[in-house]
């Protein structure tokens, strides 16, 4: 009985995928109220000053995020620094790897590792990494979330956010990127990341968490 019906269940199935295929592309491409949410927000960590960073034109126009902040930090004798970078958007090129941006621009992975950090009271995955380049040293940590669900598996976020998109819902996910220079031994820098991400990092998953796009 089941092989008369076997090419009817072929064609249902094919067709199921199709129509979820489409949907989800309707709600990649779908114009959404943008709320300039992530520059709002005040993220101090310590007494340490910092100033906002413009996002280059063309990759806005590459990204094509929903929101997004660059800010850089400086320690009051100026001896340490720290760079955040948050990129949301529910758009898939919106979420990418810093690897493959900083390896454009010169840098050379010395090594890389998952690892667990604490954040807010929860330990996530992170991905940290350190990079060189013409004698310079740069301590690179990076994750993705939602603002509730948080790893480094950029395949297994895209898969999660998939899911949001059959379900009708519009992904809004984020790249979360802290650097901090290395001044002399990378042990240092590791320590200001964690401090850093601890100070910084739960005010934009609470921002993500709350923050919710329509189409318009």
């Amino acid at each position: 009985m089941l092989n008369r019906f076997r090419f009817l269940i072929i064609n249902i199935v094919l067709l199921l995928a199709l129509f979820g295929s489409q949907w989800g592309r309707g709600i990649e491409n779908a114009r959404v109220q943008r709320a300039d949410f992530l520059s709002k927000l005040p993220l101090a960590y310590l007494n340490w000053k910092f100033t906002d960073v413009a996002i280059p034109a063309d990759e806005l126009q590459i990204l094509e995020p929903d929101a997004s902040v660059i800010r850089e930090y400086t320690s009051p004798d100026g001896g340490s620094a720290a760079e955040l970078a948050v990129i949301a958007g529910h758009k898939k090129r919106s979420i990418h790897t810093p690897g493959f941006c900083m390896a454009g621009g010169g840098w050379e992975k010395l090594w890389e590792r998952s690892m667990e950090m604490p954040v807010g009271g929860r330990t996530i995955l992170v991905t940290r990494s350190l990079m060189s380049r013409e004698g310079q040293q740069v301590m690179a940590t990076y994750f993705f979330t939602d603002g509730d669900y948080c790893t480094d598996d950029l395949v297994q976020f895209q898969g999660m956010q998939m899911m949001k998109r059959f379900r009708s819902e519009i992904p809004l996910g984020a790249l979360v990127r802290i650097l901090v220079p290395v001044r002399s031994d990378p042990r240092i820098a590791e320590q200001i990341s964690s401090d850093f991400a601890a100070a910084t990092v739960p005010p934009v998953l609470a921002s993500l968490r709350n923050t919710h796009l329509h189409v318009y």
